[in-house]
């Protein structure tokens, strides 16, 4: 998840980054430093945007920072879930296993993933313990999740099983732009049931709290207080014994402090400052709000089973998919409220699609990409996430259109005219066929750029799609066909140039975006070059190497997946032939007449320099440029101080080279 907002990112990666230190007191430090494995999501909803740029790439971008701040002898590994298979809940991968830092490594592994199927955080949970009880000593898994489980798990009850096996794990949580507090308490019991902690990075204001909790954790232990919390019947005032649910939240930033309890009357360690506490029976919920100062304290929240009058009515009882739709509501408006779409039988879906209730009725809620029946329901945050409403929509298959040529060469531009829904994050691409919609490498474009689009096309032959994608949840709408052939292009130019002279080459080719002639040495990457310019007009002009030797001549073919040499000829880059001759006494100030020939490029230059400087060097507006050299001669003014100086042809083409030089005393 390049971001456009980069001081969200800077908060982060350092957010990331600082998650590992509070996982290693300073006393194990001394001694060992536990095991560290990383698990991230790579589920289909990663593919979800803040600030217009995906979840998984600012994930990866914020992975790079954090590896390479990780201390030389930490022992690390990685573990990625839904990254391969669409609907796998066995998709759960080990894509480096715990062992010495290997940076490189580490970072290639999370580059690789793209986000596609579902979000098995149970078996994920499983998996990395089953991993770190094989080390024998401490361990500490960081998991990184912008969703709950979605395999039917329970991550909550496996974690407090873990938690009692008597092996030293722990458990460090970060939840990912993840607004609900009850979604966050059940990634949250991961951290608190095996004794680490919870952060819900959500944005830049939340990521300032969470740092500001690290910080302190790094200091030392933080200041706790007991709690006592006790559940009673709002009715009778009763004290109840059953097993009441608590979350615990900060009211500053709304994270989740305290998870995973059970009981009529429970105990939690809290720092001072204000919370709420949410208590869940049944179909009983209550809520209190209180502050922890120095002492102990206990609170009381009483249960009621009496939910608010809510309704919900959409504009339309049928909309295309990935559209928009307004949807009127009545209900308590309290401030975490929400509507959310969900299925028939009343699951969320992969991709959780929901808007709140803040800005007031009509809201605008958007649809998914799949067609089908649907439900609508109006969530009352403050009673435990309880439905009070809810409406039926159905949501018909968007109608697509794409057009294009149907036969282009690699690298060329694919224009392409749609019609869609036109959903907000909605985008066209390029995939082989069959492929997903994460095989774009590059090759898409958002619909909001208008029709047509242009694409490039990929750099390799073969059966390609160019599909349009709903970038709600980024299910594919439309597929189309598209062949890409052999690209041919041609070059015309001398066999040997001098060096840092300007080469007059003749070419034909695709002629793409990124296209480029240039020169290399001979066997280097497709992608490396000396010198290059892009290709225009049938004619372009390159300046020869610095340095003499064979090289290569090339149109190269630059696309989104890689770069292909399309042609190419052998180059020979010789000495220049360079004359250079003027007094050997001269007068400050005036101007010199000097016999002179070489290479021009519109860099090089004939100019006067003292001796120690640097072929870059110049005394101070003595110098004249070798493209005015005329008829063997160029007029170049001489220093204005006297004194001994050198007077240079300078060769340039990325470097600088003194290519003659004479002594001349200046008086």
């Amino acid at each position: 998840m390049i971001f456009k907002n980069m001081t969200k990112y800077k908060l982060v990666a350092a957010f990331l980054v600082t998650v590992v230190s509070p996982a290693v007191p300073a006393a194990a430090q001394q001694a060992e430093s536990p095991d560290l494995l990383f698990v991230l999501d790579a589920s289909n909803s990663m593919w979800g945007q803040i600030d217009g740029v995906s979840k998984s790439e600012i994930a990866r971008s914020a992975f790079r920072e954090l590896v390479a701040d990780l201390p030389d002898d930490t022992r690390a590994g990685v573990m990625a879930y839904g990254h391969r298979r669409k609907a796998d809940c066995g998709d759960v991968e080990t894509l480096v296993p715990v062992s010495a830092l290997d940076r490189e490594t580490l970072i290639e592994s999370v580059e690789a993933l793209k986000p596609r199927g579902k979000t098995p955080i149970t078996e994920s949970l499983r998996a990395a313990a089953d991993l770190l009880s094989k080390s024998g000593g401490a361990t500490r898994l960081v998991l990184i999740s912008d969703g709950i489980e979605t395999c039917g798990g329970d991550p909550c009850q496996l974690a407090a099983t873990l938690a009692g096996s008597g092996i030293d794990f722990k458990a460090h949580v970060i939840g990912f732009d993840i607004p609900s507090k009850a979604d966050q308490a059940k990634l949250a019991c991961i951290a608190h049931l095996t004794g680490g902690t919870y952060w819900n990075a959500r944005d830049a204001e939340g990521l300032t709290g969470a740092l500001k909790e690290t910080v302190a954790a790094e200091a030392g232990e933080p200041q706790t207080i007991s709690v006592e919390l006790v559940a009673a019947d709002k009715l009778t005032g009763q004290h109840l014994q059953d097993p009441v649910s608590w979350i615990v939240s900060r009211v500053e930033d709304e994270t989740v402090v305290s998870s995973g309890l059970f009981g009529g009357t429970v105990e939690v360690q809290l720092a001072p400052g204000s919370y709420s506490v949410t208590a869940t029976l049944s179909e009983k919920s209550g809520r209190a709000a209180f502050d922890v100062g120095t002492g102990g304290t206990s609170q009381t929240v009483f249960l009621d089973g009496t939910l608010p009058d809510a309704a919900i009515m959409p504009e339309v009882a049928e909309a295309q998919a990935t559209s928009t739709i307004k949807v009127a509501f009545e209900g308590p408006n309290d401030e975490a409220d929400f509507l959310r779409l969900v299925t028939p039988d009343g699951n969320r879906l992969e991709q959780d699609i929901w808007v709140s209730v803040r800005e007031g009725s009509p809201a605008l809620l958007p649809l998914p990409g799949d067609s089908g029946d649907y439900r609508i329901v109006y969530v009352w945050a403050e009673g435990a996430e309880r439905v009070l409403a809810e409406a039926a929509i159905k949501v018909s298959p968007a109608k697509v259109a794409l057009t294009f040529k149907p036969e282009v060469s690699m690298g060329e531009l694919v224009e392409v005219n749609w019609q869609g829904p036109g959903g907000a994050e909605d985008w066209i691409g390029i995939v082989p066929t069959g492929g997903f919609e994460s095989d774009i490498d590059g090759r898409w474009e958002r619909i909001s750029n208008g029709s047509p689009l242009a694409i490039q096309a990929p750099a390799e032959a073969g059966a390609f799609e160019v599909i349009y994608v709903a970038g709600i949840d980024q299910s594919i709408l439309a597929r189309s066909p598209l062949s890409v052939v052999e690209a041919v292009a041609r070059l015309e130019a001398a066999e040997m140039v001098e060096a840092t002279a300007m080469l007059s080459v003749g070419w034909s080719g695709p002629e793409g975006p990124d296209d480029w002639i240039g020169i290399a040495e001979p066997g280097s990457a497709a992608d490396a070059f000396v010198t290059y310019e892009r290709p225009s007009e049938g004619k372009v002009a390159l300046v020869s190497p610095l340095t003499p030797g064979p090289y290569e001549l090339r149109y190269v073919l630059s696309a989104a997946d890689g770069a292909k040499v399309l042609a190419s000829q052998p180059i020979t880059v010789v000495e220049p032939a360079i004359v250079l001759e003027a007094p050997g006494e001269v007068a400050a100030g005036t101007m010199i007449s000097v016999n002179t020939s070489g290479p021009a490029n519109g860099s090089n230059f004939v100019g006067f320099a003292e001796p120690e400087q640097d072929a870059w060097g110049t005394a101070s507006g003595s110098w004249e440029s070798a493209d005015n050299i005329k008829d063997g001669k160029v007029d170049v003014p001489a220093p204005e101080t006297a004194g001994t100086y050198e007077l240079r042809f300078v060769l340039t083409s990325g470097d600088a080279s003194v290519a003659a030089r004479q002594t001349v005393i200046v008086k």
